[in-house]
């Protein structure tokens, strides 16, 4: 219960954290309801005819009704989630028949009947290896001596704790990182140069490889670097090595809904078989390899850098490899624009927090005043009668890969000597219409995705300062059917 008033708290930071493990770019805020699937991981291999434990996660913010599972495309299991639950976990079960490769999918149901995309993992199923049997010799009534084969000599890895803890504090915000313990459950010591991996939301994000093994029994810890502020969970990956045999999928934890900063959060091993005393074997702990942390890239630019008074430019900027991205102080995606209007000549400030540190990139928009007209005669200034041009429309066109919930419309922006006073946007889907006016060249629509192909068209017409409106721009796109 305590987990679930944090994520609630904390649900605008999980869903869109640009800091996270120096992400690109930060999407789209999600509304609509998310679906992960923790076990088992891609391109995992499971026997065939054994039962294989799937564990999933769903979020929907009205409340997640039930959880879906599907075996290459067909439905297999629906599980309802408890009553009332924005955040919920899923223990399913599968039993593969048959050898070969098998798409797993899970898709989440608000109570409102809104659905997540599918969280998805390829799965390997192989034939079960039979045991060789015994030989017993038949030539005399000699009575068979059983003989129970000893437990198969392997490495095998199990998480103690994950933790997450500050390492840098910038006026009230927090960043952290990682710390994981794991031990070695296994018959024989750990090799060298194995990996371990984490994951956030769902999808791996960084790797640390161990130049160093450690004995039976023996304990290791690693830091993952990530310097995030929140996030809905994190997954560690203990057999990302074929120098590791995993026996116990669920040594792969899951450390739900932790706020940055908390204290251990710790994970019950599954019960192992009494390993045997073995002697002569020193346990040691790893050296962490180090990471070479990676600079920023960051391209900060505008459409005009010298502007008369009462005009608009447009600042762009694309970053790559950042842990945070803000604008004259507010945080803002990795890749954006934003139009700005000075009366004065102003210099914006874009700072890129990286691995390697903060760095600042300035533009400065030069504005000029208008051409003097202190003339003995002035000369009426004929009244503006002349629309602004069409705009030309950016995206979307065309139809998506996938069915989406929400889409931005993207425009370019036009000029006109009576100043642009908004932006006409208009769309039409199914017989519906709808439309807004806005000052920017942006606007998000919230698309339908249900069992069915829609087809939206929209178009943009500009109206400057004197009531004059331009031509329209129209396009269309298509948003395909949803899984169901």
């Amino acid at each position: 219960m305590q987990a679930k008033k944090i994520f609630n708290a904390l649900m605008p930071w999980l869903v869109c954290a640009a800091v996270l493990l120096g992400a690109t770019a930060c999407e789209p805020e999600q509304t609509g309801p998310r679906a992960w699937l923790d076990v088992p991981l891609d391109g995992s291999s499971v026997p065939v005819g054994a039962a294989i434990p799937i564990i999933a996660h769903a979020y929907a913010r009205d409340g997640v009704a039930e959880v879906l599972l599907s075996i290459n495309g067909v439905a297999y299991q629906r599980s309802p989630a408890a009553a009332g639950a924005t955040l919920a976990q899923v223990k399913q079960a599968w039993t593969p028949q048959q050898e070969g490769d098998y798409i797993l999918q899970v898709v989440t149901f608000s109570k409102s009947g809104a659905t997540s995309n599918p969280a998805s993992a390829r799965v390997r199923v192989l034939g079960k290896a039979t045991p060789t049997p015994t030989p017993v010799a038949s030539r005399t009534p000699t009575p068979v001596i059983s003989v129970t084969p000893p437990r198969d000599a392997s490495a095998d890895l199990e998480l103690v704790s994950v933790e997450a803890f500050v390492v840098l504090t910038k006026g009230e915000q927090q960043f952290c990182d990682i710390r994981v313990t794991y031990r070695n459950t296994g018959t024989i010591p750990i090799p060298n140069d194995y990996t371990i991996q984490a994951a956030l939301d769902g999808r791996p994000h960084a790797t640390i490889t161990r130049g160093r093994g450690f004995g039976v029994g023996g304990t290791a810890e690693a830091i993952f670097v990530y310097q995030f502020t929140g996030t809905a969970y994190i997954g560690i990956n203990l057999d990302s090595t074929n120098a590791v045999a995993e026996s116990n999928e669920a040594n792969n934890a899951f450390a739900e809904a932790r706020l940055c900063g908390t204290p251990v959060v710790s994970v019950t091993p599954s019960p192992t078989i009494p390993l045997p005393v073995i002697t002569l074997v020193s346990t040691r702990t790893p050296t962490a390899t180090p990471t070479i942390p990676t600079p920023a890239q960051i391209n900060f630019r505008a459409d005009q850098t010298t502007i008369t008074r009462g005009q608009c430019t447009t600042l762009r900027w694309d970053v790559e490899n950042a842990t945070a991205v803000f604008l004259e102080g507010n945080g803002v995606p990795g890749h954006g624009t934003q139009q700005v209007c000075p009366n004065n000549t102003t210099t914006y400030t874009l700072r890129v927090n990286a691995q390697t540190g903060a760095t600042d990139r300035n533009v400065t928009i030069n504005v000029q005043a208008p051409p003097s007209t202190s003339t003995p005669t002035r000369t009426p200034t004929p009244r503006d009668t002349q629309g602004p041009p069409a705009p030309v429309l950016v995206a979307p066109k065309g139809t998506f890969t996938a069915c989406r919930t929400s889409v931005t419309l993207d425009w370019n922006p036009v000029s006109d000597p009576s100043g642009i006073k908004h932006y006409i946007v208009k769309w039409s889907v199914d017989g519906r219409s709808g439309g807004t006016e806005t000052t920017g060249t942006q606007h998000t629509l919230t698309l339908t995705c249900d069992s069915k192909s829609h087809t939206y068209t929209w178009s943009v017409q500009a109206e400057d300062n004197a009531g004059n409106r331009g031509g329209t721009s129209s396009a269309t796109f298509t948003n395909p059917a949803g899984l169901y």
